[in-house]
């Protein structure tokens, strides 16, 4: 990254920090996300312009390799504006998909593009992440939880967060799949995402819920510039 890229980035950051000192980092990525859609640059991940990586089914191939049911309760969190969610949606049971995210304008533009008839048979839900909606998905039991493409735009201090409240949804027989850059030691990729050690998962886990169990897959098997893109699969026993 060009060093005046770099200065403006933190000189942004900074900025936002002045005005909103007690404010979680997440609200920044938020910002920052809205910010470019509002003014027309749009993003690659949230509105409009979002697109998958690779294939729009990706999240709903990887949870049926682990096994889900079309009956089966399905948290996608970090879902954004819910651009591999149709296929998931599509897929499960009335009421079984539920979105979650950092900002209500990611969900409704999510809802503002989902097919309206798709939106009134399947009648998915969305919630704003918050200690009650955590709260709540955990006493429903969902037999799946996964973050797909979430976790690389996670700050390091804000991981045992991140990881926590995924945790704090499974209950006994759940399962929790998580994409992730994989590198041998944390990288930054790009202003707002990074790429880490797999030896993070077990570490964090370790503190959070000694109990759950943490296997990892290859999205797929191709390494480039010594990232490979893999996931963590969380088994609550």
């Amino acid at each position: 990254m060009k060093i005046n890229k770099k200065i403006r980035r933190a000189l942004s950051y900074w900025s936002w920090r002045l005005s909103h000192p007690t404010t979680p980092y997440e609200q920044y990525y938020v910002h920052r996300v809205l910010s470019k859609i509002k003014t027309g640059q749009g993003h690659p991940a949230i509105g409009p312009t979002a697109r998958p990586l690779r294939e729009r089914s990706e999240l709903l191939d990887f949870l049926l390799r682990h096994g889900l049911r079309p009956s089966d309760l399905a948290i996608d969190y970090g879902c954004g504006s819910l651009r591999l969610a149709p296929p998931l949606i599509d897929f499960l049971e009335p009421g079984k998909y539920w979105g979650m995210d950092l900002a209500q304008e990611f969900l409704d533009l999510g809802l503002s593009h989902l097919d309206p008839q798709m939106t009134a048979d399947k009648q998915p839900r969305l919630d704003v992440i918050s200690p009650d909606a955590i709260a709540r998905a955990r006493a429903e039991q969902p037999r799946f939880i996964a973050s797909w493409h979430v976790c690389s735009k996670v700050p390091e201090n804000r991981f045992e967060a991140y990881l926590g409240n995924i945790v704090a949804m499974m209950s006994p027989g759940a399962t929790a799949l998580i994409h992730f850059p994989e590198t041998e030691a944390r990288r930054k990729l790009t202003g707002l995402a990074w790429a880490i050690p797999r030896s993070r998962f077990p570490e964090t886990l370790a503190r959070l819920n000694p109990s759950i169990s943490c296997e990892f897959g290859a999205v797929i098997d191709s390494v480039t510039d010594g990232i490979r893109q893999s996931y963590a699969i969380l088994r609550h026993p």
